[in-house]
């Protein structure tokens, strides 16, 4: 028997969470069974139990594959010394995620996820890894404090609660309303979002000298 390339298998597992979450947000977890998932790629048990002990590992690894994409998305959007414009870039780019069909299938997996944390304790542990981006967000809140760009009596730890409550709401309402006009409530959470920063003042604008006139 040929031996697998460590490309084939990584894509071989990529496939099996595509179609996991597909199965998961048409189904919903409990009524997903392994023997829907194996029905739906075609595939033999073992073709998949070789990649997976059972459906908990395959939420797992979907939810951690949401993670350091955000994760990634979060550090380079927030590496900069003007946090407002980070935050609108970073809303921006995952606003534009949410128009596509195929995220917001697997947001609706998301939602699922939300509500199985509060039973099951694994997958509350795998939430729990996601809710820590937000420390990246006050992180970066804090520096814009340091700099001035927020007021200093601004709790930075509960203004990252709210703009996480944007997305999360959004996120929501979005599987309800599937039809949502995303960029009105892109261009008010982010008209919302700037009014809480300072607009700089004469002294903290940056100019070029003038250059002497011939005489």
């Amino acid at each position: 028997m040929p031996k697998i390339s460590e490309e084939q298998k990584q894509s071989r597992r990529l496939e099996i969470l595509d179609v996991a979450t597909r199965c998961f947000a048409r189904q919903g977890f409990h009524r997903t069974t392994m023997n829907v998932i194996i029905g739906e790629l075609q595939s033999s048990p073992g073709a998949v139990y070789c990649y997976f002990r059972g459906k908990d590992d395959i939420i797992a690894a979907i939810a951690e594959k949401r993670h350091n994409r955000e994760s990634a998305l979060l550090t380079a959007s927030l590496a900069t010394e003007n946090i407002s414009k980070g935050l609108e870039h970073l809303a921006r780019k995952f606003f534009a995620m949410l128009q596509d069909p195929e995220e917001m299938e697997r947001r609706k997996v998301t939602i699922q996820l939300w509500a199985e944390s509060l039973r099951n304790k694994r997958i509350r542990k795998i939430i729990e890894r996601g809710i820590q981006q937000r420390g990246l967000l006050t992180d970066a809140l804090r520096r814009a404090q340091g700099s001035n760009q927020l007021p200093r009596d601004l709790d930075v730890d509960a203004f990252s609660r709210v703009l996480l409550g944007l997305l999360q709401g959004f996120i929501l309402q979005q599987a309800w309303e599937p039809d949502l006009d995303l960029e009105a409530y892109l261009a008010t959470a982010m008209h919302l979002i700037k009014s809480v920063f300072k607009t700089p003042g004469p002294e903290s604008i940056r100019t070029t000298p003038r250059r002497a006139q011939p005489r």
